[in-house]
């Protein structure tokens, strides 16, 4: 315990004087427990100051992409115990100030540049039938699998991506912009670094100068968390309609 302290303290000490993500190591992440039974999909996850407790909260998806119906949460780390709560603890308001803003807590100066533009949709592929499909000519007609496929085509998504220091560090697309949803600051003590979801679901750190290392053994990441001690990192992977809690430490 002493030991992992002191390693604790001297990577903060590390990363504040400029050093990269290549001093850090990460264990391999343990499940702390499945959330099958939580009401829509989790949107917020983060640490109570002891680092005992994760509060999550939970929202479901309506037509037009955005969250409705809260639910809040705490899971407590030691007995992996999810319980409902009314309204999200005051700690875990405090800690999305800082966990999920657009800059960086040790420096407001290294910030998330953010983007919103419309994109149009393409069809994945060619629909089946229709008279260019069966080698038709143009002038043979439109069929409903043309009007769709047209329709398809000209559809636009509204996409925002999130990038820092070139790398994407998020994308929504046509879904409610939720702060952190892909990405965790390290707290002030710890310095500059952030945790991130990759756009292939793999969870890796960078870090002030834009250098990056995977935490090994992730996939379909969502919601990195940074422990306020800077010692341990939560997340949640997609398992089909699940998703599990992970917990890596950060030495």
């Amino acid at each position: 315990m002493v030991l992992s302290f002191v390693f604790a303290l001297l990577a903060a000490a590390v990363f504040q004087a400029g050093a990269t993500v290549d001093a850090l190591t990460f264990s391999p992440p343990h499940k702390i427990v499945t959330l099958d039974k939580i009401k829509g999909e989790p949107i917020q996850l983060a640490w109570s100051p002891d680092g005992a407790q994760l509060y999550i909260e939970t929202g479901e998806k309506n037509r037009v992409g955005a969250f409705d119906s809260p639910k809040h949460y705490l899971l407590s780390i030691t007995d992996q115990k999810l319980k409902p709560v009314d309204a999200p603890p005051q700690w875990a308001t405090e800690y999305q100030t800082w966990k999920a803003n657009k800059w960086a807590a040790a420096d407001h100066k290294f910030v998330i540049d953010i983007t919103e533009e419309k994109r149009s949709q393409r069809a994945v592929s060619l629909p089946m039938g229709g008279d260019l499909a069966k080698g038709g000519g143009s002038g043979a007609g439109t069929t409903a699998d043309d009007v769709v496929g047209a329709a398809l085509s000209g559809q636009t998504q509204r996409v925002v991506t999130l990038k820092l220091k070139g790398e994407t560090v998020g994308e929504y697309v046509d879904t409610q912009f939720v702060p952190g949803y892909t990405f965790s600051w390290a707290p002030q003590s710890f310095g500059i670094a952030i945790a991130y979801a990759r756009p292939d679901g793999h969870l890796s750190v960078m870090d002030r100068e834009g250098k990056k290392k995977e935490i090994a053994a992730t996939k379909n990441a969502l919601l990195p968390a940074w422990a306020s001690d800077g010692k341990q990192i939560a997340f949640m992977q997609k398992d089909g309609k699940k998703f599990d809690v992970y917990v890596t430490e950060v030495n």
